[in-house]
């Protein structure tokens, strides 16, 4: 009896299973098929619209019948991928959002409507594709802040109190760039007068300042949680930082604290996104 009630369970799961697997073919499968298709001409709309002598009045007369019609709202900087999206599908604004995304993964990676299908299957499928959108945009957006912060520290720099002056013996002046802010010079310490030599004057790199602007924000990053032992060593040996150094560091440019390095973080940060939001304004 229990055999045979074991037989009658498995037997059913296995029906089961068919029955699901005919849905995924039938259904999902296929559904997916149809989706990417209409994707495809999605995208083979808008590489006509963008190049037509006629795109201006075409994209105006798009956002006239959404609005009027179907009463969906655009905005005059709203992505040409989004606007066609949005006119095909005439659906959510989070569908619209997502099917877009899709199409902006496609032009970035130079593909045309012809190979669409088999570049949303090859990436595994609409949500993958919309993924790489997200990632490659906070990558963008994470280097543009660094660029606007560092920009930010050189500012303030340029302002700061001097932590000392020195002469040099050459008569002739240094050299400098246009795109370079700083004189950078290499010293050595004279351990029998306690003073720093300056043996070598660097040539003008811009790369080489965009380093050390980029070491004094990571340093400046680790000193914000030097008030706190764990968040401290946790910061130190994610970036392969010496403790001991960064309080030397700290002193050495006169920040007496983790609040007053937390303070010029925050200071930086504001003044660099700001610099960010304008810049987006204006575009």
């Amino acid at each position: 009896m229990k055999l045979d009630i074991k037989n009658s369970i498995l037997t059913h799961a296995d029906l089961l299973a068919e029955r699901h697997a005919s849905y995924v073919s039938q259904f999902i499968t296929r559904g997916n098929d149809e989706l990417y298709a209409i994707l495809a001409d999605v995208l083979k709309l808008h590489e006509q619209l963008v190049s037509s002598k006629q795109q201006h009045k075409l994209v105006k007369a798009m956002r006239q019948h959404l609005r009027e019609v179907y009463g969906i709202k655009t905005q005059a900087n709203t992505k040409t991928t989004a606007l066609v999206t949005k006119y095909v599908t005439r659906a959510s604004r989070k569908t619209a959002h997502v099917y877009s995304r899709v199409l902006e993964v496609a032009i970035a990676n130079g593909i045309r409507h012809t190979d669409l299908v088999d570049f949303i299957k090859q990436r595994g499928g609409i949500d993958k594709v919309r993924m790489q959108v997200n990632s490659a945009e906070a990558v963008a957006q994470h280097k543009a802040l660094h660029k606007s912060l560092a920009c930010e520290l050189r500012s303030q720099l340029s302002h700061v109190p001097a932590l000392g002056s020195v002469r040099l013996n050459s008569k002739h002046s240094l050299p400098g760039a246009c795109d370079v802010h700083f004189t950078h010079l290499l010293c050595r310490l004279d351990p029998a007068s306690g003073q720093h030599e300056v043996v070598a004057v660097m040539y003008p790199s811009s790369a080489l300042e965009a380093q050390a602007m980029g070491e004094y924000l990571i340093m400046l990053d680790a000193a914000a949680t030097s008030d706190n032992h764990t968040a401290f060593y946790s910061k130190c040996k994610q970036k392969g930082l010496n403790m001991d150094l960064i309080h030397r560091w700290m002193h050495a440019n006169n920040i007496p604290d983790a609040a007053t390095a937390g303070r010029m973080g925050r200071s930086l940060t504001t003044a660099a996104n700001a610099e960010l939001h304008s810049i987006k304004k204006a575009a």
